[in-house]
């Protein structure tokens, strides 16, 4: 088994999935957004996305009640999981680059 490959192959869906969960991410949580900047009295000019980052690697406070919330209205949140998936892909992915012997088996 070619492990050098291997590894690429886990570095690479490794970033395309930290790269989705990013993008799933701020689409979900830009939508919250608008959604609480229409409701009567919300504050004038809203919050950035980039205030809930901790949303995209944690469901800890604020971010499980939206999250339970969006649930209850039927809609998918954001699961942070989907990071770490990606993030044990990725660091992997790395570990076994560095530690595969070079192809050849070291011969001249």
């Amino acid at each position: 088994m070619d492990f050098k490959r291997l590894g690429t192959f886990l570095i690479i869906g490794g970033v395309a999935v930290i790269a989705a969960a990013f993008a799933w991410w701020m689409a979900f949580y830009s939508a919250i957004l608008r959604e609480l900047a229409r409701a009567p009295g919300a504050p004038a000019g809203g919050s950035s996305v980039f205030d809930l980052f901790s949303c995209f690697y944690s469901s800890r406070d604020v971010c499980g009640f939206i999250a339970g919330f969006a649930r209850m209205l039927g809609r998918t949140p954001y699961e942070p999981a989907v990071l770490w998936v990606g993030l044990v892909g990725l660091v992997a992915g790395i570990a076994i680059r560095f530690a595969a012997k070079p192809a050849g088996g070291g011969r001249a």
